[in-house]
């Protein structure tokens, strides 16, 4: 249908009305195709549950994801091809009238104009409103687009499921020869790590608080250390030999604040038990100084070095063990752990009355860090703000002495590319505290 209007202008109304058909179906189905791909399914799942109807075909669409995509590539295929044959002769005629009437050209320099003006409209009209504006508002809302368009995208997958299927399947033959897999669902899974990103993500953007953010994060990292990575190291553990008096237990409980006593028979390699010190205090009066530690010995769990802490917080409390000995490959005992420190590694460090004033990290006054030489990377990156380089070390006192390549003593000072440290205190041969001046640059870089 043409109207020829008094100037000469041709202006073909049913093929702008096809035209503006054809974008507004473009834009549908990109939408439909970003919506299925944005969307998260525990937040469609969570509207079925609560019965939205409407999510039922969303979740359909997800699950069978590589057909649907190609059904929405099948239908923008087909609005492009279509406006390319309708749209663009329209308004090319109106450019044409319009400049046939305005200047005196040829007929192939009005035709060539009218063409590039013509092309160049619908080209930015497909680019910005059925491609562009459609994929923002899916993107920015996906669950909501999903519900929306789910029910008549399914329905012309439906139509057109045959043609469809077969182009789905040439495709994925494609694919496979250059060896990959094709996936009718997009993977839901996340593995630890991408989960640490996506918190970061949402406490970024103000989806949950920074507390509530560090609890899942420390939960999350859980997974990823063993029993050697929270227990107290062996030369740290409080311990006295089987024939030692309640009284010696009592007074080393009292020494170190500790409320559990391991009880061995000549070294550690060679543990009893332990004994709780309400356990002393339960004997009756004057019986202290003729009772052995060894009568009195509770036992004690055991677990290897590279034990999982998820595991072994779950053993612990089923067990209901509050303390656990560390053994390595040789059966060596290393340290023990506790069901605090395995608490602690999952809500951050917390002091109770055992714990004495002074943490594994401490900043001082003049800017510099007081830290133990027993703490770990992660802990030292966490409290100062400074990674230490990636090595085969556990503990800032390994990176040290990896660093210096010898066991150095009270007072050494160490430059390296984390900053100064300086060695305050050792305890035989392992180094027991140092001081540490952190590079600005190293800071500001992180």
């Amino acid at each position: 249908m043409t109207l020829a209007a008094s100037t000469g202008i041709e202006v073909n109304w049913l093929g702008l009305g096809v035209a503006v058909v054809l974008l507004v179906l473009n834009g549908f189905f990109v939408a439909a195709e970003f919506a299925l791909l944005a969307s998260r399914r525990s937040r469609l799942e969570q509207l079925e549950a609560d019965g939205d109807r409407r999510a039922t075909p969303a979740l359909a669409g997800i699950r069978e994801l590589t057909l649907m995509l190609a059904g929405a590539q099948l239908g923008i295929t087909m609005c492009s091809l279509g406006l390319g044959a309708v749209a663009e002769p329209a308004v090319a005629g109106i450019i044409e009238g319009i400049l046939g009437e305005a200047f005196t050209l040829s007929d192939t320099a009005r035709h060539i104009i009218g063409f590039t003006i013509g092309l160049s409209i619908v080209v930015f009209l497909h680019m910005v409103v059925a491609e562009m504006a459609p994929k923002s508002w899916a993107i920015s809302h996906p669950e909501q687009s999903a519900l929306r368009v789910a029910r008549p995208f399914r329905l012309f997958v439906r139509i057109f499921r045959p043609i469809i299927w077969l182009l789905n399947w040439i495709a994925n033959g494609v694919v496979r020869m250059v060896g990959v897999e094709p996936a009718d669902e997009r993977e839901m899974a996340h593995t630890p790590t991408e989960l640490l990103l996506l918190l970061k993500e949402s406490v970024g953007q103000g989806e949950i608080e920074a507390q509530e953010h560090e609890l899942l994060a420390r939960s999350l990292e859980l997974s990823g250390l063993t029993a050697e990575d929270a227990m107290t190291v062996r030369r740290e553990i409080v311990a006295v030999p089987a024939e030692a008096t309640a009284a010696d237990v009592a007074s080393e409980s009292h020494r170190t604040g500790r409320t559990r006593v391991v009880v061995h028979e000549g070294d550690l390699d060679h543990v009893r038990g332990f004994v709780h010190a309400k356990d002393v205090l339960r004997l009756p009066n004057g019986v202290w100084p003729t009772t052995l530690a060894g009568s009195i010995a509770r036992p004690i769990m055991v677990t290897p070095e590279h034990h999982g802490l998820e595991d072994l917080l779950v053993e612990m409390r089923t067990e209901r063990h509050h303390i656990a000995l560390v053994v390595d490959e040789h059966g060596t005992v290393v340290g023990v752990v506790t069901l605090e420190d395995l608490i602690e590694e999952l809500i951050g460090d917390f002091d109770d009355e055992s714990d004495g004033w002074l943490g594994d990290c401490t900043q001082l006054t003049d800017g510099s860090y007081r830290v133990s030489g027993t703490l770990r990377p992660d802990q030292f990156e966490e409290c100062t703000g400074v990674p230490l380089p990636d090595g085969d070390w556990q503990t800032v006192a390994g990176y040290v002495i990896d660093v210096l390549d010898e066991i150095p003593s009270a007072g050494d000072v160490i430059d390296t590319s984390v900053g100064e440290f300086e060695v305050l205190a050792m305890d035989g041969y392992a180094i027991d505290s140092l001081r540490i001046r952190v590079n600005v640059v190293e800071r500001s870089a992180d």
